[in-house]
């Protein structure tokens, strides 16, 4: 698939194409680097009890086949994917119209999100929309517990939600974001937030 400046330019990247593949190699290595290093196991099932493996699978995942690393390799993907894509402090400074340690102060709240590269911060794009804040998204970060990895948090803000709908009469559910945007109340999101 080939990227355009274009494309870009339409979901508000201000970064040439170039420019992205460069800052996706970097982060694909560094994300790599980060990961935990461990064992490889040939048969996976023989690590969980019946019960674990029981319950892993209804929630998904098989157990039962061996694992090639292609879910990793996936992860790690998609993870330097969002931080390629992600502003910089300055970005968001910028985008924002306030100053650089006003965003560093934010992230310190946990009303705005960041996630830590090397020695520089990163902040995902879910947070923001049409050079803006996402309107309450601050109010539903502070109760997201620090711990939680940021692709979860990224995909429970942009995934459809199967309790939140715009119209009682909708058909489709939308995801937290959506909801937000829509001028919808934070409060909704914050018990679950709460949860992840």
């Amino acid at each position: 698939m080939n990227l355009t400046e274009e494309q870009l330019r339409e979901r508000g990247i201000l970064r040439s194409v170039e420019e992205m593949v460069s800052e996706a190699e970097k982060m694909v290595a560094l994300s790599v680097a980060s990961m935990p290093v461990g064992r490889r196991v040939a048969d996976s099932a023989r690590e969980f009890t019946e019960s674990e493996s029981e319950a892993l699978h209804r929630g998904g995942l098989d157990v039962s086949r061996p694992s090639d690393g292609s879910q990793l390799a996936q992860t790690a993907a998609r993870y330097a994917a969002m931080l390629a894509s992600s502003l910089t402090v300055a970005e968001a400074a910028a985008l924002l119209g306030v100053s650089e340690s006003r965003i560093r102060q934010r992230m310190g709240d946990r009303t705005l999100y960041g996630v830590r590269v090397g020695k520089e911060r990163r902040l995902p794009r879910f947070q923001f929309a049409e050079g803006e804040e996402v309107p309450g998204v601050g109010e539903v970060l502070r109760e997201i517990s620090e711990d939680v990895y940021p692709l979860s948090i990224e995909n429970w803000f942009t995934h459809p939600n199967p309790d939140l709908y715009l119209d009682k009469d909708e058909e489709e559910p939308v995801s937290p974001r959506e909801w937000l945007l829509s001028g919808g109340s934070p409060d909704v999101l914050v018990p679950v937030a709460k949860e992840l």
